[in-house]
């Protein structure tokens, strides 16, 4: 009866979670004893992992020898679970975290372990390949070398307002190349009846008339930004000196420390653009509560919605499903990325999504070796990332890959094997969408900001309340104002400038110098410690 028991609980366990107890995610009767890594995964399970799995488990059983005991864990659950587990003390040997989620909490309290060792280091040349020395001293947090990066490209991605090209060409606009069309187009959608412009809920116009949050240029003059307490702080940096530091939304006073044509409230510029769209009635009245953007907009329902190009293969693929006779249009609306010219991208070499190993883990090496193994050869890699070639895809003459199951796409690459040795693009990815992305993963497209591997230390016991207690402020217009929606929830203002210059000044009182200096105190001493 008890054997009858253990079995049933171990199936329920493994349907709900993935998992297999005594050793890796459907390992069984595959491979020899070896070591079993537990992994921490934030996703569903993907349609056709197992067979991967077993693939993985065939290539390597007479060599690496190492198994995965994965739990998958939904995205929506994946931040209380993660934290729960570390700090618990759980024998996970490989997590996923993020910069926005709970790796600088996490690794400031020194719960994931130091991986110097195994980077820039001939015993492990996958890793030495796939990470260079530049980009990991990018990516320490506090010192340590416990993060490491994933992404495709060292950006955020070229920032673009997907729309209907059809449309367009049918209201005699043609291709959007201009904020000037964009609006044109808008106005024209909305005489129309269909919605000018769908917001995913936290974004609203997002990152509009920036590049990830940055202005263009700014690098440059040793401009750039850091978020913290949902306060964007704008520093002026020269010759390794802070000279200038001023929260956005303070007042054109707050800047005069910094060079023209920055020594202003220059970001209120595009939150009373957004405030004039949303007047006009470009974006839905109900955009806080929306939570699916590319919906309306597959439907036909919306004229347009912001993102990336690293959309662009789900709307291809989706669109014909809703709409057979859409044709998609891309306006890259920065226009130095949209021409293509070097020194644009602004970039950290700071990886948005990451892995981190537990310091507790005793299995460390075991993980750097599947890492290492992970990372050495494209069809290595390619194996998790597409899936197995001739049964999950096929690679097409131009080097795209065409899918033939769910699984190239379904598989969250940025959570485990996104790295810019091994990209291979979708055979959705042609023409000038293609000249983009190649463009964005040369490194002569990128500027290097100012400040490189800084990370605000956050764990001070009085500095935390004091963050709680500021955010609790600015959340009142943190998505509001991207919204365009002049109102903090007690009263609605006459601009954006006014609404966000009474928020910062309650912010003030509730403690908001005090962070500010805090800030400035680390960004210079970061500094400084980079000179020795």
């Amino acid at each position: 009866m008890k054997t009858r028991f253990f079995i049933l609980i171990s199936l329920v366990l493994f349907l709900a979670t993935g998992t297999v107890f005594g050793g890796g995610t459907n390992q069984q009767g595959t491979g020899t004893a070896g070591t079993t890594i537990k992994v921490l995964f934030k996703a569903p399970k993907t349609d056709g992992f197992d067979a991967v799995y077993e693939e993985y488990l065939r290539r390597t059983k007479d060599t690496l020898n190492i198994k995965l005991d994965i739990t998958f864990v939904e995205h929506a659950d994946y931040r209380e679970k993660l934290n729960l587990e570390i700090t618990s003390g759980s024998d996970y040997d490989l997590v996923y975290d993020a910069s926005w989620l709970r790796l600088p909490l996490l690794a400031a309290d020194g719960y994931y372990a130091d991986l110097r060792e195994y980077f820039n280091n001939d015993q492990y040349p996958g890793l030495k390949k796939a990470f260079l020395p530049e980009v990991m001293e990018s990516n320490l947090w506090f010192g340590k070398m416990c993060y490491i990066p994933l992404y495709r490209a060292y950006g955020n991605g070229v920032p673009a307002i997907h729309y209907r090209q059809d449309w367009a060409d049918q209201w005699g606009i043609g291709q959007i190349d201009s904020y000037e069309k964009l609006e044109r187009y808008w106005e024209t959608s909305k005489s129309r009846g269909i919605l000018p412009f769908a917001a995913i809920s936290s974004r609203g116009f997002f990152q509009m008339f920036t590049v990830a949050g940055y202005f263009p240029g700014a690098p440059q003059a040793g401009i750039m930004s850091f978020d913290i307490a949902g306060i964007s702080f704008v520093v002026y940096v020269k010759d390794g000196k802070l000279l200038g530091i001023a929260p956005q939304g303070a007042g054109d006073v707050a800047f005069k420390d910094f060079p023209a044509p920055w020594n202003r409230d220059f970001a209120m510029d595009r939150f009373e653009k957004f405030a004039e769209w949303n007047k006009k009635g470009y974006i839905s009245p109900d955009s806080l509560t929306v939570t699916d953007a590319g919906a309306p907009f597959f439907a036909g329902q919306a004229a347009s919605y912001i993102g990336t190009l690293d959309d662009l293969e789900g709307i291809l693929r989706q669109m014909p499903d809703y709409s057979p006779e859409a044709v998609l249009g891309d306006f890259v609306y920065d226009e130095n990325i949209r021409n293509f010219k070097p020194n644009s991208i602004p970039s950290t070499l700071a990886g948005n999504n990451g892995l981190a190993v537990p310091a507790n883990s005793k299995k460390k090496d075991a993980v750097m070796r599947f890492l290492d193994w992970l990372f050495t050869s494209k069809e290595n890699h390619d194996l998790f990332e597409l899936g197995i070639q001739d049964k999950d895809y096929t690679i097409n003459s131009d080097g795209t890959f065409k899918a033939i199951t769910a699984y190239p796409a379904s598989w969250p690459g940025y959570g485990f094997t996104w790295n810019p040795n091994y990209v291979t693009y979708s055979e959705y990815i042609t023409g000038k969408n293609r000249e983009y992305r190649d463009y964005e993963r040369k490194d002569t497209s990128f500027v290097l900001q100012p400040i490189i591997g800084f990370s605000f230390n956050g764990t001070d016991v009085d500095i935390a309340s004091l963050v709680a207690q500021i955010k609790a402020v600015s959340d009142k217009v943190a998505l509001t104002k991207l919204h365009g929606i002049l109102s903090d929830g007690s009263r609605t203002y006459g601009s954006a400038k006014e609404m966000m210059n009474a928020n910062i000044a309650e912010c003030y009182r509730a403690g908001l110098q005090k962070l500010q200096d805090e800030l400035a105190k680390q960004i210079q001493a970061h500094m400084d410690g980079q000179k020795r």
